[in-house]
C-alpha cells in the first residue's frame, strides 16, 4: 500500500467514525471542527492522554485517541475532555449501538463510568449511567456498532468519496517513528463481541492495567 493510499483509508476510517458518532453523513468537516481525532499507532494511555489537556482546555474541543491494533479487529478509543467544570480521562472506551439509535455511544470498558454521546449540534455530552452494565450485556449493542463501522467504511470507498486527514492524524502518521500504523480494514464482519471483550480483558491483564 503506497503512503497516499494509506492516508486515503486512514481519512475514510476517521470519517466513518464521525459519521457513526454524529448519527448522518456528510458532516466529517464539522466534526473535525468540534472534535479532534486522532489515529496513532500506540493504545491510549493516562499519560499520554494529559499531554493533551492544555490542547483541549485551549481549544475547548475534546480528543478521540484512536488505535487499531494488528490483533484485535476493533479499535482501542481514548478520550479526553472538558466539561461539568473538570477534565475527563478515558483509557479506553467501547462503542455500542442499540437497534433503534441513530449513532453508536462511547462507553469506559468498565461500564461504571456511564457514558458520552455526541448531540446533533456535535457537542459531546456525558451520560450518568452506561446503556450497559458488562461486556456480556452490551456484547449485541458493541456488535451492531463495530459491523456499522465497518458498513460505512465500505460504502463511503465505494462510492469513492475523499476526505481530508485532520491535523492530528497526520501528525500521528508522520511523526511515530518505529511505530506502525495500522490501516483499518472493512473486509469482515464481527460476529461476537463478547469475543473481543475477551481479548481485551486478557490484554489489559498483560499490559498491568
Amino acid at each position: 500500500m503506497t503512503e497516499i493510499e494509506q492516508q486515503k483509508r486512514i481519512a475514510n476510517y476517521l470519517a466513518a467514525f464521525a459519521h457513526l458518532l454524529g448519527g448522518r453523513p456528510g458532516r466529517f468537516t464539522e466534526f473535525r471542527d468540534k472534535v479532534d481525532l486522532m489515529l496513532s499507532g500506540t493504545a491510549p494511555h493516562a499519560f499520554g492522554l494529559m499531554q493533551f489537556a492544555s490542547r483541549v482546555q485551549t481549544t475547548g474541543r475534546p480528543l478521540l485517541w484512536v488505535h487499531q491494533s494488528a490483533e484485535c479487529p476493533v479499535p482501542q478509543i481514548g478520550l479526553i475532555a472538558q466539561m461539568g467544570g473538570g477534565m475527563h480521562y478515558i483509557e479506553s472506551c467501547m462503542l455500542c449501538l442499540t437497534g433503534e439509535d441513530d449513532r453508536a455511544t462511547l462507553v469506559p470498558d468498565g461500564f461504571n463510568l456511564g457514558a458520552y454521546r455526541f448531540d446533533d449540534m456535535l457537542d459531546l455530552h456525558h451520560i450518568t449511567e452506561a446503556p450497559a452494565s458488562t461486556f456480556e450485556a452490551a456484547n449485541g449493542d458493541m456488535v451492531r456498532a463495530y459491523n456499522r463501522l465497518m458498513a460505512i467504511q465500505a460504502e463511503q470507498w465505494e462510492r469513492g468519496d475523499t476526505f481530508d486527514l485532520p491535523y492530528l492524524a497526520q501528525a500521528a502518521a508522520g511523526l511515530q517513528v518505529g511505530v506502525q500504523i495500522v490501516v483499518p480494514q472493512f473486509d469482515g464482519r464481527i460476529t461476537d463481541g463478547a469475543g473481543y471483550a475477551n481479548f481485551f480483558q486478557q490484554w489489559r491483564r498483560s499490559d498491568g492495567r
